[in-house]
């Protein structure tokens, strides 16, 4: 902290003849809110970069390399032959116009007609889709390295019927899986990257913990947040074959989510940027009386410098 100080050498005695001049008022401060650390420049197309109608599924994410992607205005169906068979799915959906849109649909990815993973949709495209990754699904896929496999991705309603809307956009990526690490009890632990990505920034996993979802509780996780520094919060249910309600608090707003699998076994995962705050819990916890199966996860990764 650096202290500025004023010696004053003598005081100015005014000649009462003349009146005395009104001093300029000193012009208003104007401050601006901190920083709260996060990046809010686009990120340019690299080489080998999957873009179309302004989203970009790059070719490396965190260490994460592109296999396939293809996004459309329609339903998906395309064939991919794994030359690695440690993969992971990231889809993505866009409703625009409607303010609640994951309650409208959700996209739906399937490999050789078996539920990989789903997503609700947002009602603004996010244009890096390939950084929301998903959680690593706990069964066998049965994909094997040279063996062709078909993928399809639909957007349902609740009902599982197709959903068509003005504007609707949904996108599947296939990517090499990046280190992972897991975290939780022996028998019922969740596997993440140890590194994420969000506008090009890279974050790396710190902390997460795990709770099972069938209990005679409802699952409640709380880990401490950092004092006045972004991060990101990852958190969702793993290997859940029902509805979850869920609930986020201790982040700006805080979130509440329904998580409805379309079919099979499913993990509903999703990233939530933490602007620069001051240090208190961030907790991840079922809400409502729904039965409940799988792994409730919450995981915080902070900025890497």
């Amino acid at each position: 902290m650096v202290t500025v100080a004023a010696v004053l050498n003598g005081t100015q005695v005014l000649d009462r003849s003349e009146p005395a001049t009104t001093p300029t008022p000193l012009p208003a401060r104007v401050t601006s809110p901190p920083d709260d650390g996060m990046p809010t420049s686009p990120v340019k197309p690299a080489k080998g970069d999957y873009v179309i109608n302004g989203v970009n599924y790059q070719a490396n994410v965190a260490g994460a390399e592109l296999q396939v992607a293809k996004v459309n205005d329609r339903p998906l169906s395309f064939s991919w032959t794994p030359t690695d068979t440690k993969v992971d799915f990231r889809v993505f959906c866009t409703i625009p116009g409607n303010g609640a849109a994951g309650g409208m649909g959700a996209v739906v990815l399937r490999l050789n007609g078996k539920v990989v993973t789903t997503r609700p949709c947002d009602n603004v495209s996010d244009p890096l889709p390939g950084e929301r990754f998903g959680a690593d699904p706990s069964q066998d896929l049965g994909v094997r390295v040279g063996r062709t496999v078909q993928l399809t991705a639909t957007v349902v309603d609740g009902n599982g019927r197709e959903v068509k809307s003005p504007g609707l956009l949904l996108g599947a990526a296939v990517y090499t899986r990046a280190e992972i690490r897991a975290f939780g009890p022996p028998y019922n632990y969740v596997e993440l990257p140890v590194f994420a990505q969000f506008h090009g920034r890279l974050y790396r996993l710190d902390e997460g913990q795990t709770s099972p979802t069938s209990g005679p509780r409802l699952a409640n996780i709380e880990i401490q947040g950092p004092a006045f520094e972004p991060y990101l919060a990852v958190f969702g249910v793993e290997g859940s074959g029902l509805a979850q309600s869920l609930e986020l608090a201790g982040t700006p707003g805080g979130r509440s989510f329904e998580f409805t699998p379309a079919d099979g076994l499913a993990s509903g995962l999703h990233i939530a940027p933490v602007p620069a705050q001051a240090a208190g819990p961030v907790i991840f916890r079922q809400t409502g009386n729904l039965v409940a199966s799988g792994e409730l996860f919450l995981a915080l990764y902070h900025a890497v410098e």
